[in-house]
């Protein structure tokens, strides 16, 4: 059974616990800092980006120490060994305890954060609980004046975060029309099976909320 989303207030309690007890540092490379990736974030995706490198957790520099971990847990990159393969969480509740109050500016933070290269996407979220996310290194090789995409936004061809709130309605316009292009000509076999995606588009699309 999956646990209840924490609130904002539980985000607040749990970070003052860990003021208490976390020790340690930020590593933010300069060569991230003073880069064209990072150059091109917003206010609210520097951030979320903090929130990102704060979570990650490095494995020991020594290769005889690492032995003693499971490999499938180690996550090589530019940083080094990350633990928990280079994973962490971003639940809306958490950002917005963390200063981001709006949800479509946290969802927009994370598109862009993936697209420029920060973090992957590990799984989607849903209703009921966050998704995943790794650490990239792609933000090393983002390129400001590379082509954007009719939105204005990088080009990236990977899964972006978010959810489809009705994941079954592109295959029932699918089969509807299939049904039915026996009956209608070329024009309408294009049009009728995809009405509802038309009127939807909200909704049978992906939205990045969580």
């Amino acid at each position: 059974m999956l646990k209840k989303p924490k609130t904002i207030e539980e985000w607040g309690k749990e970070r003052l616990r860990k003021a208490k007890q976390e020790k340690g540092f930020v590593l933010i490379p300069m060569e991230l800092w003073n880069g064209e990736a990072f150059h091109a974030l917003e206010k609210s995706e520097k951030l979320i980006l903090l929130e990102c490198l704060s979570q990650l957790r490095y494995a020991p520099k020594s290769e005889k120490k690492r032995k003693k971990i499971p490999k499938d847990t180690l996550f090589q990159c530019g940083l080094g060994w990350l633990l928990n393969g280079g994973e962490f969480g971003l639940p809306t509740k958490y950002l917005q305890e963390r200063g981001i109050k709006g949800e479509d500016t946290i969802a927009r933070a994370k598109r862009k954060l993936v697209q420029v290269g920060f973090m992957d996407v590990v799984t989607q979220g849903s209703f009921r609980k966050a998704g995943r996310f790794r650490y990239s290194d792609r933000w090393r090789i983002y390129n400001g004046s590379a082509l954007m995409s009719e939105h204005g936004e990088p080009l990236y061809d990977g899964p972006l975060p978010g959810y489809c709130h009705y994941p079954n309605i592109v295959k029932r316009n699918v089969a509807n029309s299939r049904s039915e292009t026996t009956s209608l000509d070329v024009h309408e076999a294009d049009t009728l099976g995809y009405v509802q995606l038309d009127l939807f588009t909200d909704y049978a699309g992906c939205s990045a909320n969580e």
